[in-house]
């Protein structure tokens, strides 16, 4: 579609102009491309940055989703996405080049494989509407982004990350944003691959605050890789290298992927880790990530830095996995003892409820919970601060049992409660204070560094519990 007459232009730092489109009186740029599409001679390869281009591009509509395999697609469905996908997009309130906004960057989770910036969850509005320049970016997925393939640069996903990274640096400030107060903050994988990103020396600079939501920070090591890249290109009936997979169909790899996503048994069968759901993630490849992220950051922050963190995680993080479609109760003993075992926890010395809410319990705990208390508590003695929070809210989903699952803070974090998306996370009528709350905190932190409560010490560790009433808890 072509933008109305009086759209909103800006004029990047080294390139050509941007118009997008107003949306309630704000500033929107969907689809900026800032790196080529990574198919054909790119594919594989580390992203190629947009050359500067002479007069006005479009930026109204998103660019396409990575190609990937949606949550709850059928079968027999057919992949979404489309070769051009590393794009991003802004919102940003009507402000003058050197109004030098906060900014903040997000990063959206989907394990890795899949997940895109333009769902209507991650709409930019409300941000932006509070004088904030929000930019939601998009990254490889699947094996395209994480696979580890001989003779191509590892984890691609986290490179892509990185030119979009150094893009806002060099371009922001046309939308009024300052490049030195950058938030960078995702979910899940998102979030995880933060964590990543911000041991890496090449992240200097690039931003100055964080937030990491429900973060998932297990990297693969080159064994786990090679198994998990042998047993897709198995099911797909591909060989494990990168000119054949570049020929391949690509909808049969993202057939495989999902495939061993969904079923912890062909996991296990084809050699795969049973503790972890997702059969992709970022690689210990020994020259881009060197060392898992809780140690790369120790030696990375070895002199204190600046850098300013909010952390946190959700009660009931793997109800998310295990509610829908009635997989709850259909765990075993069996299950919560393979769990266990293949994580290396101790067996806990009180066995409470059913299967089901124990390995809830555990994995919850193992993927989120002990990361995000982890990360604050490097942070509190490394960083320049860290505030920690803990999302409670049962959602009334599935009869009342998704609980506070993963990724039903996100609706409250946007304030898009009222779209699909919302409503299957958190019902028809979530609070809309909780959200505002939440969102309130997130934008000041990014303004300040400082969200509203006590930050985490080690001396007095402290948790801002969002539920139906806030608190402060200990922990």
């Amino acid at each position: 579609m072509s933008a109305p007459a009086g759209a909103p232009e800006v004029q990047l730092s080294h390139g050509g102009r941007l118009r997008g489109s107003w949306q309630d009186g704000l500033r929107v740029f969907r689809g900026i491309r800032y790196a080529l599409p990574p198919f054909g001679e790119r594919r594989f390869a580390p992203p190629v940055p947009v050359a500067p281009w002479q007069g006005v591009r479009e930026a109204v509509d998103f660019g396409p989703a990575f190609p990937h395999w949606p949550r709850h697609a059928a079968p027999d469905a057919d992949p979404v996405g489309g070769e051009d996908a590393l794009s991003l997009n802004i919102w940003a309130p009507e402000a003058p080049a050197d109004a030098c906004l906060p900014v903040m960057v997000w990063v959206h989770g989907g394990g890795f494989v899949r997940g895109s910036a333009s769902e209507p969850l991650y709409d930019g509005a409300a941000f932006a509407r509070q004088g904030v320049v929000f930019v939601s970016i998009q990254y490889r997925l699947g094996v395209d982004g994480f696979a580890h393939l001989q003779d191509a640069p590892p984890n691609r996903g986290l490179l892509d990350q990185l030119m979009a990274l150094r893009w806002v640096q060099d371009h922001i400030g046309a939308w009024g944003g300052d490049a030195a107060k950058v938030t960078v903050f995702g979910q899940s994988a998102g979030a995880g691959a933060i964590a990543c990103l911000m041991g890496l020396p090449e992240t200097r600079g690039l931003f100055q605050r964080v937030i990491l939501q429900s973060p998932s920070v297990a990297c693969q090591t080159l064994d786990e890789a090679q198994a998990a890249l042998a047993a897709i290109c198995e099911l797909a009936g591909v060989a494990p290298d990168p000119v054949a997979l570049a020929k391949a169909p690509i909808a049969p790899v993202l057939r495989a992927v999902q495939r061993l996503t969904q079923d912890a048994g062909l996991r296990r069968m084809m050699g795969l880790a049973s503790r972890h759901l997702f059969p992709l993630r970022p690689v210990l490849d020994a020259r881009m990530l060197a060392a898992p992220p809780l140690d790369a950051l120790q030696t990375a922050w070895q002199q204190p830095t600046p850098l300013q963190l909010l952390v946190g995680h959700n009660t009931d993080e793997m109800r998310l996995y295990h509610v829908p479609g009635g997989g709850l109760d259909r765990i075993t003993e069996a299950d919560v003892i393979d769990f266990v075992r293949s994580a290396g926890l101790a067996w806990p010395s009180k066995q409470m409820g059913t299967p089901g809410e124990r390995l809830c319990a555990a994995q919850s705990d193992y993927h989120y919970a002990a990361p995000a208390a982890a990360l604050a508590q490097l942070a509190a003695t490394r960083a320049g601060s860290a505030h920690r929070y803990r999302f409670d809210w049962p959602s009334p989903a599935f009869e009342g049992r998704l609980g506070a699952a993963h990724g039903v803070e996100l609706p409250f974090v946007f304030g898009n409660l009222g779209n699909a998306a919302a409503r299957e996370l958190a019902g028809p009528a979530p609070p809309v204070e909780l959200s505002r709350r939440m969102q309130q905190a997130w934008v000041r932190f990014a303004q300040t560094g400082d969200p509203g409560w006590a930050a985490h010490t080690t001396s007095s560790p402290s948790v801002q519990v969002f539920g139906g009433q806030d608190s402060t808890a200990s922990g």
